[in-house]
């Protein structure tokens, strides 16, 4: 394995559930700004930012697209034919709503390249987006992109990646007019988006802020515009992200993204000791919404068991995993850190022990928090597997 680049922060002292609401979304060069800075002011406060000259050196940055001194790119559809197989790929329709978001069908990368190579300005009808492409996890010896140094503390893909089951990583390619509706990211992870090519829009409300635009039933509008958002006094943020710039999207932060140019995107959704309660909240919170909505049937046997299944289908996630996942990097921290072996992310970066130590307690104020639901947790039969943790922790420190 090559030199490894320490993921370090200068103290292991955690802070939880701090917000900051900048006046503006803020620039910085890469190579301007260090991982602890990044952690410190940015993950630990979930505040919005934009990185810029991020993928300058990635395969996908110098090879997919042909770069000029015209106002529009030109995507290199020869080369994208030659090196990616011709896979069937998700597509949205971005002309058709279903339920809180587009259409979605799937068809053959190489007819959906013919479709963006002939797509010119007069062209009318359905705007086609390629959108959460797991092409890392199709193509894993193709390293077309390097997670930036300051996303690289991921547990959710980490997990996945051990476990060998699916992650969110994902490459978006849409043409001009593609967008995605109003909405804040699964589980209320984190999310970074990277533009190859292309600009896009960007509409991002602070946490709460959303509550602003809801109806009497509590639901929020599939689209929003700047004309709504003003009407309703609405906090909110527009940012036109350009080629190379990364874009920290935090936890909570609702938003609705417009390809202004065609675009082409790598996304990852995540989470860490940074956000990690927020996920569990969230989680929380829908798990109360799906017991409200079959109340009249608590009777009935194996109840929390079937209100778990239910959460899962609706939220992607429920205890079950959380749980594997939260036990999966306490014991993978645990043991980094007690036998000084080394947790590596993304093959490029190797934790620091301040870092590790930083996991740790962040695991442990979420083991509390989780065991205070005791009763529902021994009936999943989770309880004792978080408690195990919580008392290696404390006999570790």
């Amino acid at each position: 394995m090559a030199s490894l680049e320490e993921l370090e922060i200068d103290t292991a002292e955690p802070i939880f559930d701090s917000v900051s609401i900048p006046q503006e979304i803020k620039r910085f060069r890469a190579k301007d700004i260090s991982y602890e800075k990044f952690f410190r002011y940015f993950l630990q406060t979930n505040t919005a930012v934009i990185l810029t000259s991020i993928a300058n050196t990635w395969e996908c940055y110098q090879q997919w697209v042909t770069r000029d001194c015209t106002e529009v790119d030109n995507v290199d559809v020869s080369y994208l034919k030659a090196r990616i197989d011709n896979v069937s790929v998700p597509v949205a329709d971005c002309g058709k709503q279903h339920y809180n978001a587009h259409e979605k069908t799937e068809m053959n990368f190489f007819d959906f390249l013919d479709y963006w190579k002939n797509c010119g300005p007069e062209r009318t009808g359905s705007k086609l987006y390629l959108k959460d492409w797991h092409l890392c996890r199709e193509l894993p010896e193709y390293k077309f992109y390097q997670t930036p140094i300051f996303f690289a503390s991921d547990w959710l893909n980490e997990f996945l990646i051990d476990r060998n089951l699916d992650d969110y990583m994902f490459v978006y390619i849409g043409i001009k007019d593609t967008w995605t509706s109003f909405h804040a990211d699964v589980f209320s992870s984190f999310s970074w988006s990277t533009n190859i090519t292309g600009e896009k829009k960007w509409l991002l409300l602070p946490p709460g802020e959303e509550v602003k635009l809801m109806d009497v039933l509590g639901n929020l509008p599939f689209e929003i515009s700047e004309e709504l958002l003003d009407s309703k006094e609405v906090l909110y943020y527009t940012v036109y992200q350009t080629a190379g710039e990364a874009l920290f999207v935090p936890s909570g932060w609702y938003h609705q993204v417009h390809n202004i140019k065609n675009s082409i995107s790598v996304n990852h959704n995540w989470f860490n000791g940074c956000n990690v309660t927020k996920i569990w909240r969230s989680l929380d919170r829908a798990l109360e919404q799906v017991v409200k909505e079959i109340e009249d049937c608590r009777s009935m046997e194996n109840f929390d068991e079937h209100c778990q299944l239910m959460l899962k289908a609706s939220h992607g996630m429920n205890y079950y995993d959380f749980t594997e996942i939260i036990t999966h990097v306490c014991m993978k921290r645990l043991c980094a850190y007690v036998n000084e072996t080394e947790v590596v992310h993304f093959d490029r970066f190797r934790l620091g022990k301040n870092h590790i130590r930083f996991d740790i307690e962040s695991i442990q104020n979420i083991l509390n928090l989780m065991l205070v639901r005791r009763n529902l947790l021994e009936k999943l039969q989770l309880f004792s597997k978080l408690e195990k943790c919580t008392k290696l922790i404390n006999d570790t420190f």
